[in-house]
């Protein structure tokens, strides 16, 4: 059912896409008066358009239409700069058309964000009454598009958010300075040129600045699903965790007599993943006992992995959840929850601490760049794409790890 609903509001996404860009491609030509041959012209390109970005956002990783997180105001930022870019058919309204870029880039990266102005752009040459004059402007919005998504991917903290506001307010007059080259009296002659760019800056990051901290929702509805199944097993599954986070648990036992070093790396992942879940207000319990036992299948071993993973759910009775997070582990499947992607994560950690001590390598390299190196990665191979995690709980998870994953007290 719930890929059902998934692939019914992926087509949802897609529809609105391409109505939002045909619809407003149409009003342009309208606007302008343009005669129906060219706008049949501007359309058919335009859906050329659309067609790449889709195809970009489908079988890229981490890039899927509803990884725009969250997809809703990404849609609604987009129509609102279809719109604007419509009406720079009749005049040159600064950089306004562009809000949808910054949205992009403050909620899902600087990836979402270019695609998206490439998009934008394509339709703004071709509707634009100022682009014919001056062709210099299509150099001029493409470089300010890409620095609008750079400077505002890079957004972690209010105090960055007011340095990358000032930044891009001056690269802005920089580039408008080159656009008429370098020749202050042309600058002074298109002042209202430059006033409409700079008004549009500002509604822009005002608008980022709102999207910024619009504190998003879990996705509540995977969590649980992945975590207790149904409503009905909630409360039998719950019993059966604690009875997994018992000290003298028989598998904990197993584990121990089986490798000390096994059971001592397991404690550390449990031990870091109810920390980490606690503080992102996920599921402290069930990712703690993911991080205990998410190799626990070692023990069984004249047996293939996988199968050994397999083995150990039927025989001890894992609830659904934690048994998924067994089984991505045993297969490097992308983590289904929140709490999965917190004890993949734990477990690069702590693995990677113990590695780079055990090599002496250790001490020349600090807690933070470590932890960043391991997200850094992850994030490229996409691995956060179906975890329910946006970036800006990935950032917020990140920078506990850096505070606390070697706390000795943790």
């Amino acid at each position: 059912m719930d890929k059902i609903k998934d692939r019914i509001k992926n087509v949802v996404c897609i529809f609105s896409l391409y109505s939002e860009v045909i619809l407003c491609t149409v009003l342009g030509g309208i606007l302008c008066g343009t005669d129906y041959i060219e706008i049949f012209r501007n359309t058919a390109t335009i859906i050329a358009g659309i067609m790449i970005f889709v195809y970009y956002y489908s079988f890229s990783e981490d890039k899927s239409v509803e990884g725009a997180s969250p997809y809703i105001l990404f849609f609604i930022s987009f129509a609102i700069s279809n719109v604007l870019v419509a009406f720079t058919s009749v005049t040159d309204i600064g950089t306004i058309w562009m809000v949808a870029v910054a949205v992009a880039a403050i909620r899902a990266g600087i990836g979402h964000a270019v695609s998206c102005h490439a998009l934008l752009l394509l339709q703004y040459i071709m509707l634009s009454s100022d682009v014919k004059e001056n062709t210099m402007l299509i150099v001029f919005y493409a470089v300010i598009g890409i620095l609008l998504a750079l400077v505002m991917s890079e957004i972690k903290s209010n105090k960055e958010f007011i340095y990358a506001s000032i930044i891009f307010t001056m690269l802005t007059i920089v580039m408008v300075i080159v656009l008429f080259n370098f020749d202050l009296k042309e600058v002074e002659k298109n002042k209202v040129f430059t006033i409409k760019c700079l008004a549009g800056d500002g509604i822009m990051l005002f608008i980022s600045w709102f999207v910024y901290f619009i504190k998003p929702k879990m996705n509540t509805k995977r969590t649980k699903s992945a975590t207790f199944g149904d409503k009905r097993n909630k409360k039998r599954d719950k019993k059966v965790i604690l009875e997994f986070l018992e000290p003298d648990n028989i598998l904990l036992k197993r584990m121990k007599q089986y490798s000390d070093s096994l059971y001592s790396h397991s404690v550390r992942v449990g031990r870091l993943s109810y920390k980490a879940a606690y503080h992102m207000g996920c599921d402290c319990l069930f990712a703690k006992a993911g991080g205990l036992y998410h190799e626990a299948a070692r023990i069984y071993e004249d047996v293939q992995y996988p199968e050994a993973c397999k083995m150990l759910i039927v025989e001890h009775g894992f609830p659904s959840g934690l048994a998924n997070i067994i089984m991505q582990h045993a297969s490097s499947e992308k983590p289904k929850s929140p709490e999965a992607a917190i004890v993949m994560i734990s477990d690069s950690i702590i693995s990677t601490d113990e590695y780079l001590k055990r090599t002496g390598k250790r001490i020349h390299i600090s807690d933070e760049k470590l932890i960043k190196s391991i997200f850094n990665k992850r994030i490229a191979k996409g691995n956060f794409s179906e975890s329910g995690m946006d970036k800006e709980q990935i950032e917020k998870l990140m920078e506990f790890y850096i505070n606390n994953a070697f706390k000795e007290n943790l």
